[in-house]
């Protein structure tokens, strides 16, 4: 092998192992190779997964024109640092890296049988058709939200199928979290009658199914494979029994209920905003109880600017005169309680990222 190329390739490895595999994170890496011209060296590498022979294929086919196959020892001078050369293999001993550790991969199985990927593919054809008898100013808000984080739970599982156990946590974390919002979304539906009790049971159930089997997976994984790993707790708290999950659904059915007043009729574009606003935080608070505490903060800290675009927005029912200051001191004290439990929950997880 020319010996530019492998190592282009070990210095790729290098900085796979330092983004801990994740392929959201290294998909910039192979995006300035491919603008390189060298995206073609990784194409044979042994050691790729689906999920990044996928972008390494159309990084390829998208920068062919400009791969560049002579004089690459002027191309890409790579300075190695001594984490680069421990993994860089020399002539005489056999190549060892992260990757052929068994306690660091996993074995590739057929995801379609995997249960929790038919349990959740269920899950979403089941909401498909529910959503189908959503009233029609739906479509655009509640039905595409529930849809699309239905699609998320499963597609996070197919792309968690791989060998590598830290990607793996990862996108179990994204489905749980997803499961949760759709719960969410489902509650919400309920709320405005648009599902029955026992559609929402039915359904809720199956979220449910869907977690406990991505966390059990996640926990023989963990036992079996993730030795020595620093891997989060697979075990995720349960949403519903969040203080400030219970009153922003109430929110959501305070502004459901004000934004039907006779007064809001004309104001289209604002009971819009205001609805998206609310429900936007229920749905970010629900996908926060994930198993990674920068996901957890990012979601509580969406949910924070959802709730202050909502503020936004009832001053702006009030200096239209369309509702009265007083009217809305309720739900304006609803809304100052949720900011302050989440603002103490983000200051207890700042708290541990320090510690």
């Amino acid at each position: 092998m020319n010996k530019k190329v492998e190592e282009i390739q070990n210095w790729y490895r290098n900085e796979r192992e330092l983004s801990n595999y994740s392929i959201m994170d290294i998909g910039e890496k192979l995006k300035n190779l491919a603008e390189k011209g060298l995206i073609w060296v990784l194409k044979d590498l042994k050691d790729t997964t689906e999920s990044e022979r996928i972008v390494i294929n159309y990084y390829l086919d998208k920068y062919r024109a400009v791969q560049i196959y002579d004089n690459l020892q002027h191309l890409f001078p790579i300075p190695l640092s001594n984490s680069q050369c421990a993994i860089t293999p020399s002539k005489s001993s056999k190549k060892v890296t992260p990757l052929q550790n068994q306690q660091h991969t996993l074995e590739v199985r057929d995801v379609k049988q995997f249960f929790g990927y038919k349990k959740a593919k269920e899950l979403e054809v089941r909401i498909i058709e529910l959503c189908k008898n959503f009233p029609s100013f739906e479509v655009n808000h509640i039905v595409n939200q529930i849809e699309r984080s239905a699609e998320s739970i499963k597609e996070r599982i197919q792309i968690g199928e791989q060998i590598y156990i830290g990607e793996k946590f990862k996108q179990y974390s994204f489905a749980i979290g997803s499961a949760k919002e759709t719960s969410a979304w489902l509650q919400m539906s309920l709320g405005q009658k648009y599902i029955t009790q026992t559609q929402f049971e039915e359904l809720d159930n199956m979220v449910d199914q869907v977690v406990g089997i991505l966390t059990k997976t996640l926990t023989n994984v963990k036992e079996k494979e993730g030795k020595g790993l620093d891997l989060p707790n697979p075990y995720t708290p349960n949403v519903k029994n969040f203080g400030a999950y219970d009153n922003a659904l109430l929110l959501v059915e305070m502004i459901y209920e004000v934004t039907r007043r006779r007064e809001f009729w004309k104001e289209k574009d604002l009971v819009r905003k205001m609805r998206k606003q609310a429900t936007s935080c229920v749905a970010n608070i629900a996908e926060a109880h994930q198993l990674y505490i920068k996901k957890k903060f990012r979601f509580f800290n969406d949910s924070l600017k959802a709730l202050r675009g909502l503020e936004s927005s009832l001053e702006t029912s009030v200096s239209k005169g369309i509702t009265s200051k007083e009217s809305l001191k309720e739900i304006s004290e609803l809304r100052i309680s949720i900011r302050n439990v989440l603002s103490a929950n983000m200051s207890n997880i700042s708290s541990e990222r320090a510690s």
